[in-house]
This record gives structure tokens, C-alpha cells and sequence, in this order.
């Protein structure tokens, strides 16, 4: 029955795909839409609510809803009277949200004295019926079932086209420089259905499951042949100069090219093109993915690029984009008629300045239903003007510094995320050489389940003093916060718990290259 589901799906999907993207929107379309989407977020939402949640007998939120004491009429009358934002604050508050562990189906959810056990399937929209499915990478755990329809492609395009507008690229050429697994095509034809075919595809790692393997090279296949866009050319990352000569070669010819990738790659060919005496001026970096530090976005323009991100997640898409009047290396607008935005309260003391962000989905093909969900990430959100494009459809909030606000924890410390970032992509290169991606710190527990830490350094820096490397990430990390003293002694007195090797840092199954990781046992 599954089998026959998907082939159904897919046969939709090919059937269907020839009208999508010979309906380009244009960005006056796009703004028109954004607006009419920004003037009915309320409607959206309790429409959303009501027919993905209420009517929805195995929806996770209705079951919170009822533990609470929350029905159709007061959701209402809680965004009558405290907004939209301000009835999803009064909600959370009342116990309905879900955490990132209860969301990926990890942990049970515990409110007051119920306990309830929710499955990743469980928040799958009931609203959509997908045309295949695809996977996320698992950077953060095993891979998540991603649901891919073209309605919700559709949905999403209007940000895609009004970022595009914001920076003038409508004109320019555009490439791709990522992996080759399912979901990219999604991102491909976002940018078709703007207008912007790409031009060539470099792919790198390729996909991790065999259903994927089966899949992927299928959906590609029949969007080239619906597009006319060429087929990949598979580049390992080890031959970056062949992307240099790409993009220099098109710098020459007078084009300012426009690459979609990650923050990592796009560091590994500013530092290629830098080794080569290459410039990359005229070159901007569409990126996302990875979070962009302010050490990745500096590396990245010194070759003479410009590095541009947005944030977004497998799930769910876009959430924001980035204008030219940024106010952080990953300052983006929210794509208001898409998603509302608040953030969890954490206890006095948190380690992270920033807090958990809560994501609601308000478009109807969302794959996945969102109600004050956590997806595992913290940033500074806050709202104000700039003077851009996404100012005049009333995209006024912005998110900056977004960190996974998973840390790294052992023997009752904790290491925050955003510190360990700055130490590994700041102090570490600035000291020892090489660039932010030359280091990255892997979290892995033994045999008898005790964290081991490794600390790799790419092997490309040439000789440097191992211990100096662990005793200078060491003594930086103690010197950021007093409470992180005692495991710096702890690590320091202890053999095997953390070691430097000569390797280099590890890919996720998508190719991101994060500064650290969790693995499986050794």
C-alpha cells in the first residue's frame, strides 16, 4: 500500500510538474501575495488550527489542547484580544508547545501529571498529500521523514522571489553547489518557479539511504527533463579549484554569478581562490544550511565575495531571509505570513544569552503541522525597520546569532553551543593557522557510556603542536565563563577524555560541516 501511495504521488508530481514551473511568478506577484498572506495571519492560523488540529484525531496539539482546557472558541478569543504572538505566548504558558526532543518523537511529553508519547509521524499535515517524500541529513540524530509537495513549493516561492528582488539577482546567473539528495530539489524549484533556472549544478556527497539512492536521481531526472536545467556535475570537496574556475571564469566574463550553498563550502573556495590569487569580487554566496558566524561570513569575503544567508530548516522551509541592510552576519527578516515566531522563557542563568525559539507554521502546505514548536534553535529575535524591501510587506522581525542550542555536556558541565563556536572558528585558527573549517570537536561516549572528546585539526595545516592545540581550547573555554572551570581541570588531570587527531572535520550525511558534533558510540 505504501508502495502504491508514493508511485501515485510521484506520478502526480510528474504529471504536474511542466504547469508549475511554466507559471513563473514575478516579484510584483510576489509582494502581492506576501501582503494579502501578511493582512490574513490570524485567519491563517485559526483555520490551521482548525482543521489540521482539531479535526485531526491523532494531532499531538489537540491532545495538549485538551490537557489544558483549550477550545476552538478560545483560541479565538485569545488572538481577538492579546494578537497572534500574544495568544501563542498565553498558549505556551498554559502547556501547550512541544519541545525539540517531543517533536523528533525522542522524548515523552510531561505535562503536570500527563504524560504523553508522540511519534515523528504524528505531525505530519493531515492538509497535505505529498508527491514523494525526502529526508534531512540527521545532523542532529537519524533522518527525518520530509514530506515534498509542489503546493507548498508554491507557497514558499513569493520569499524566495522578494529576497532575490531585495538584492537585485533576478538577472543573474545562477549555480548550485550542494549534495544531491531529494530535498534540493525543492530549493531548485523554488528558483524555477522565480524565473531562475540554474545554470549548472555542482553536486558533492552523495545521498545516505538507499531509498534516497533509488529516489533522488529519479526526481532529478524529471525536473531536468521539465526545465531544461543540466544535469549534475559530481565534484568532490577535495576539487574545489574546479569551482574556482567556474566562478573566476564567469567573474571574467563580465557576470556576477549567484551560488547556492553551504557557509563551508562557500569558506573552502574563498580560501582556494585566495591560495590561487583568484578574486571573487562580483561572486555572492546564497547560503543556508549551517548557521553563518561571523568568522565564516569574514573568511568567505576576503576572497572579494559576498556571503548572503537565510535561515530555514528540512522540515518546514524557509523562515527568513537576509536584506542588504543586515544588521548581523546572520541577520534575517521573517517571513511573517509563513511562520510566527516567539521564544521559550529559560531559567535565570542559562548558559545561552539567546532563547529557544518557538516556531507556529501558518501556510496551509506546511509538511509539518507547528504549534509552539521547538526545532532545536535559540537567537536574538527582535523587530525593527531597515529601510529594505522587506520592510515595505511588513516583514519587521528579525532573528540574528541563531545557534542550535544543543551543547555539549559531560561529568555535570555544560559547554553552550555558541561558545564552543567561537573558540573553534575564532581562537583556534587565529592561533594555529588555517581557516574555520579546519577544526571541529566530535562528542562521543565509550563502552561504558562515558563522554570521550576529540578535537580534529586538518591534517592540510601542516606540523602543529597537538598538545599546545588542546591546551589552548582548554584554556580559552575557562576563560569565557567561571563555571566552565571545572571541567577544563576535570579534562585537563584525565587521559582519554580528550584528545587532538590529525583528520579532517566530518561532513554530515549533507555534506555540513558543524563545528561540533555528536556521534554514536565508539
Amino acid at each position: 500500500m505504501t508502495f502504491l501511495r508514493d508511485a501515485l504521488g510521484f506520478l502526480r508530481f510528474a504529471t504536474g510538474l511542466k504547469a508549475f514551473v511554466n507559471q513563473p511568478l514575478t516579484l510584483d506577484d510576489a509582494k502581492a501575495l506576501i501582503r494579502r498572506g501578511m493582512q490574513r495571519r490570524h485567519e491563517a492560523f485559526l483555520q490551521k488550527v482548525q482543521l489540521a488540529v482539531f479535526a485531526n484525531a491523532k494531532s499531538p496539539y489537540r491532545k495538549l489542547l485538551s490537557w489544558a482546557g483549550c477550545k476552538p472558541g478560545d483560541i479565538a478569543g485569545l488572538v481577538r484580544d492579546e494578537g497572534l504572538e500574544g495568544a501563542l505566548r498565553r498558549l505556551h504558558d498554559a502547556g501547550v508547545y512541544v519541545t525539540y526532543d517531543e517533536f523528533k518523537g525522542r522524548a515523552a511529553a510531561i505535562r503536570g501529571s500527563q504524560r504523553f508519547a508522540f511519534r515523528e509521524a504524528d505531525f505530519d499535515n493531515p492538509l497535505v498529500t505529498p508527491h514523494f517524500h525526502g529526508s534531512s541529513g540527521g545532523s542532529r540524530g537519524r533522518p527525518t521523514r520530509i514530506l515534498i509537495d509542489l503546493e507548498h513549493i508554491a507557497q514558499s516561492a513569493p520569499s524566495w522571489a522578494l529576497w532575490f528582488g531585495a538584492h537585485d539577482w533576478l538577472e543573474r546567473p545562477l549555480l548550485f553547489w550542494t549534495s544531491a539528495h531529494t530535498g534540493i530539489v525543492n530549493r531548485q524549484l523554488i528558483a524555477t518557479r522565480i524565473g531562475r533556472r540554474y545554470v549548472r549544478w555542482f553536486a558533492t556527497v552523495g545521498v545516505v539511504t538507499l531509498k534516497d539512492r533509488i529516489v533522488a536521481p529519479t526526481v532529478h531526472r524529471v525536473f531536468r527533463s521539465a526545465t531544461g536545467c543540466p544535469q549534475p556535475e559530481f565534484v568532490p570537496l577535495s576539487e574545489v579549484d574546479r569551482i574556482i574556475d567556474c566562478l573566476g571564469g564567469l567573474v571574467a566574463q563580465g557576470s556576477r554569478p549567484c551560488m547556492v550553498t553551504s557557509p563551508s563550502n562557500a569558506v573552502r573556495a574563498s580560501l582556494a581562490a585566495q591560495q590561487r590569487n583568484v578574486s571573487l569580487r562580483g561572486v555572492t554566496f546564497l547560503l543556508g544550511a549551517e548557521p553563518l558566524t561571523a568568522a565564516r561570513k569574514t573568511s568567505i569575503e576576503a576572497a572579494g565575495a559576498v556571503a548572503v544567508p537565510t535561515y530555514g530548516f528540512s522540515e518546514g522551509g524557509n523562515v527568513g531571509s537576509q536584506c542588504p541592510n543586515a544588521g548581523a552576519a546572520d541577520d534575517v527578516h521573517v517571513s511573517l505570513d509563513a511562520y510566527a515566531v516567539v521564544q521559550r522563557p529559560v531559567n535565570d542563568g542559562d548558559l545561552d544569552a539567546a532563547r529557544p525559539l518557538l516556531l507556529t507554521a501558518l501556510r496551509p502546505a506546511c509538511p509539518k503541522v507547528l504549534l509552539n514548536t521547538e526545532i532545536g534553535d535559540s537567537a536574538v529575535l527582535e523587530t525593527r525597520r531597515c529601510g529594505c524591501l522587506f520592510d515595505e510587506v511588513g516583514y519587521l522581525q528579525h532573528l540574528h546569532t541563531i545557534r542550535s542550542f544543543e551543547k555539549v555536556t559531560g561529568f555535570g558541565v555544560t559547554f553552550a553551543g555558541s561558545d564552543l563556536v567561537r573558540v573553534i572558528e575564532d581562537v583556534l585558527p587565529r592561533a594555529f593557522g588555517g581557516g574555520v573549517t579546519d577544526y571541529q570537536l566530535i562528542e562521543r561516549q565509550d563502552a561504558r557510556g562515558l563522554p570521550r572528546y576529540t578535537l580534529l585539526v586538518d591534517p592540510s595545516l601542516g606540523p602543529v603542536d597537538e598538545r599546545a592545540v588542546a591546551a589552548t581550547f582548554l584554556e580559552e573555554l575557562a576563560r569565557v565563563r567561571s563555571q566552565y572551570r571545572y571541567m577544563v581541570n576535570l579534562w585537563t588531570q584525565s587521559d582519554g577524555i580528550l584528545r587532538v587527531e590529525r583528520r579532517q572535520p566530518v561532513p554530515t550525511g549533507r555534506g555540513k560541516l558543524l563545528p561540533f558534533r555528536t556521534l554514536g558510540p565508539h
